[in-house]
């Protein structure tokens, strides 16, 4: 399959099932100071800083997929927001039964999801390697997508607040679920696909994962919302809410993988990208790349949709990263 043809059933898709905002969305208040302090772009532990103590994880439901164990867990979230269903963290942790762990990786999943496929492709995977892996679906999506929504509408729109408070309330999740982990295995590796890479990248601005592998991500919200072709309607609400891309992007710095670089506390670190990708451009995935310091990076023939050909292959990649060149098993 060529360029061309990638990039066009990714237009297709994003054109056929668009994610639109259909209520616009601005913020009460535009004085945005309590999230723009030089002081947290200096040290962001302070704005993604964990909670004194660690809320009460229950695990409601398990599963076993092909000896692989599935445990629904949740938890209220460190951080309370006005909409009660996004006010309880949902999690799916896939273990392997009866192995000694070796590593736990925690999965963010991308924007506006509405199954969990993908994701759930590379757990299994990763278990049969003795790797568990616990999927945290984010704020506003699923189990916690507010009523009248679509799953993932409320993440990133006009509202400006919304967005940078939901993008912390993850990350301190993030690291609430690590402190969690690390009581039951020896290492935590930090992972995410498409936005959950973006926000794993701030993640460990905040906090130093064993690993950190990153699936078709990039820095540089801002230019990504106004240039990539799944965003359309979240640039046309950022305008119609008085922001232009200067004004957005002078707000996001805090949640800016490329201005948060320079503080990452991840050494081991994997990117994964798609050569032909218009969702998250390719230079912006540079951006973030160089700001990192440029980690060790691999280029798939695909675009952002189409990279869903290459889960089994992506799903190998981590194992070895995480366990070296030992055997994989795979479907």
């Amino acid at each position: 399959m060529n360029k061309y043809l990638m990039q066009v059933l990714d237009r297709l898709y994003f054109r056929v099932a668009p994610a639109r905002i259909r209520v616009p969305q601005k913020p009460d208040s535009y004085d945005f100071s309590h999230i723009t302090k030089k002081e947290y772009l200096e040290n962001p532990e302070l704005f993604y800083s964990k909670p004194d103590k660690m809320p009460d994880f229950s695990i409601t439901r398990t599963a076993d997929i092909d000896g692989v164990e599935v445990v629904d867990v949740k938890f209220p979230s460190p951080i309370q927001t006005k909409h009660a269903k996004n006010n309880t963290v949902h999690g799916l942790y896939f273990k392997a039964s009866g192995k000694k762990d070796f590593a736990t990786v925690i999965l963010l999943h991308g924007w506006g999801r509405s199954n969990l496929w993908k994701e759930k492709k590379i757990a299994l995977n990763l278990a049969r390697n003795n790797i568990n892996c616990f999927i945290l679906k984010l704020p506003f999506h699923f189990e916690r997508t507010p009523e009248d929504t679509w799953s993932g509408e409320y993440f990133i729109t006009g509202d400006i607040h919304r967005t940078v408070e939901g993008t912390r309330q993850l990350v301190i999740e993030v690291r609430t679920v690590s402190s969690w982990l690390r009581k039951q295995v020896e290492k935590v590796v930090i992972s995410g696909i498409s936005l959950g890479g973006m926000m794993a990248h701030l993640a460990m601005a905040a906090e130093a994962f064993d690993a950190g592998i990153t699936i078709l991500a990039g820095g540089n919200n801002a230019g990504i919302i106004w240039e990539g072709i799944a965003t359309g309607s979240v640039k046309d609400d950022l305008l119609k809410a008085g922001f232009n891309r200067a004004q957005t992007s002078h707000i996001y710095q805090i949640i800016n993988p490329c201005i948060l670089a320079k503080h990452n506390k991840t050494k081991r670190l994997l990117m994964i990208n798609g050569l032909y990708d218009e969702v998250v451009p390719r230079r912006f995935t540079m951006e973030l790349w160089e700001a990192l310091g440029r980690p060790k990076i691999k280029w798939y023939p695909c675009s952002h949709v189409t990279s869903i050909l290459f889960v089994k292959n992506i799903a190998k990649d981590m194992v070895k990263f995480i366990h070296g060149d030992a055997e994989v098993n795979h479907e």
